[in-house]
């Protein structure tokens, strides 16, 4: 392949990849977080959501929604924390209804605040069912 048309297939790829709509689990972006999933959300806002991911601002900074993760999931759940390659903060949680290990993990992004949002980071929720 001639490094023209290299160039222009990556362009059309990188193109296809950055108007592709959010990942949810039905497509439509329909559903909300399961109630049973906290998100760090004091003090943080919920931007989107579906049934399986949610994403929250907050002014508070990744260490210090990493650590509200831990309580949450670990101490008052009792989830168990899983260590993985980028998976910052990954839980398997025994689900009850289902008497299966459902999975939750967060990654996280570093903001800068401004003037017009004074959110300090992003996290992203993922939930697979088990």
């Amino acid at each position: 392949m001639n490094t023209t048309a290299a160039t222009a297939a990556f362009s059309v790829l990188i193109a296809g990849l950055l108007t592709a709509g959010p990942a949810t689990s039905d497509g439509r972006g329909s559903g909300t977080w399961p109630a049973d999933l906290p998100l760090p959300t004091n003090p943080g806002t919920v931007t989107s959501q579906s049934e399986t991911t949610a994403v929250v601002r907050s002014t508070d900074t990744v260490l210090e929604v990493a650590t509200k993760l831990d309580d949450l999931y670990i101490t008052q759940k009792g989830c168990t924390r899983q260590l993985g390659v980028n998976k910052p903060r990954d839980y398997l949680c025994r689900n009850a209804a289902t008497n299966k290990t459902d999975e939750v993990l967060f990654t996280f992004a570093a903001l800068d605040p401004t003037a017009s949002d004074a959110s300090r980071s992003q996290t992203n929720a993922f939930y697979i069912k088990g």
